[in-house]
């Protein structure tokens, strides 16, 4: 539909029309549109002239509709409030609401990465910054709003457990087969990954929950043999894969590959994780409801215990 021109009076027009009418007086409008009053009685005038009809009953210092401002009223309100309503939902239809999140380059990419779609259909005004490092981001100075870190941080912070941690070694079923009864661990190297020290994923302190410091020596006999050092956790579990020997993993960086046999738990020793992966806020954080709703998920996805192939 094509509107000519002359059909219908200026916005502006119509906007001073709205403010006489429900303030009852020039001046008390003028300010509310932050106009002269000389400016609001020009447009109510060019309206009028428009119309071929006085809309207002002036009596100064207010003023009444007539009968045909009264008829006009109601369809004025509808219209600009539709136009408003309108440009309001265009201006807000690509805005997102962005949080930053810094965790720990295994835990994204290999539990919160393949969840992130999930995330985003469910909350589609909200867009994640991922920043993946090893030391704790500053969530007071606000370099972050949210982080998954290996314990819950100070007594300052909103804290949320994700799960409870198992450390093991993993290998390939290829690998897993062929393992003799006694000194398994002799089998293929142990590989690691340059990140380890910094998740406590390491093969000496693993070795010593497990056996205590005096039966290390007896059960590191014959001599283990370390093998490369990755460069990144997703690299390890690739050779790993390739059974290019065994991994030392925390149970949840590798549901998927267990419960898909891609990766086979090798030895019956297991321990309880010193540390726990924690979902962690400033307790202000609840007041900003994207923060609160990425808490939120991730702590009902973690405690789902689902796994995303």
């Amino acid at each position: 539909m094509i509107i000519p021109a002359s059909a219908i009076p200026s916005l502006q027009c119509l906007r001073a029309f709205l403010a006489v009418a429900q303030l009852g007086n020039f001046t008390h409008a003028a300010e509310a549109l932050g106009l002269t009053q000389t400016a609001v009685s020009h447009q109510i005038a060019q309206l009028e002239t428009h119309i071929g009809a006085p809309v207002f009953v002036r009596n100064r210092p207010n003023v009444q509709l007539t009968d045909l401002g009264k008829k006009l009223l109601p369809k004025v309100e509808v219209g600009l409030s539709g136009v408003w309503d309108a440009f309001k939902e265009a201006q807000n239809s690509d805005k997102t609401q962005p949080i930053v999140v810094s965790s720990s380059p295994e835990f994204c990419t290999q539990w919160l990465a393949p969840r992130l779609e999930k995330f985003f259909n469910l909350f589609p005004s909200i867009s994640l910054n991922m920043i993946l490092e090893y030391r704790r981001a500053d969530l007071v100075s606000g370099e972050v709003d949210a982080a998954v870190w290996l314990g819950a941080g100070n007594k300052d912070l909103s804290a949320t457990r994700l799960g409870v941690e198992e450390d093991f070694a993993v290998c390939s079923p290829e690998l897993a087969q062929s393992l003799p009864k006694r000194n398994a661990r002799s089998v293929a190297p142990l590989l690691q990954y340059v990140g380890a020290r910094h998740t406590v994923l390491d093969w000496e302190r693993w070795f010593q929950q497990i056996y205590g410091d005096q039966l290390v020596a007896k059960v590191a006999q014959p001599k283990i043999e370390y093998g490369p050092v990755f460069d990144t956790f997703p690299d390890m579990i690739a050779a790993c894969k390739r059974s290019e020997g065994f991994a030392l993993v925390r149970s949840s960086l590798v549901a998927n590959e267990l419960s898909t046999g891609q990766l086979k738990r090798c030895f019956i020793e297991s321990v309880t994780s010193d540390l726990h992966y924690h979902i962690v806020t400033l307790p202000k954080a609840k007041c900003r409801s994207e923060v609160e709703q990425f808490r939120q998920w991730i702590v009902a996805e973690a405690a789902s215990g689902q796994v995303v192939h």
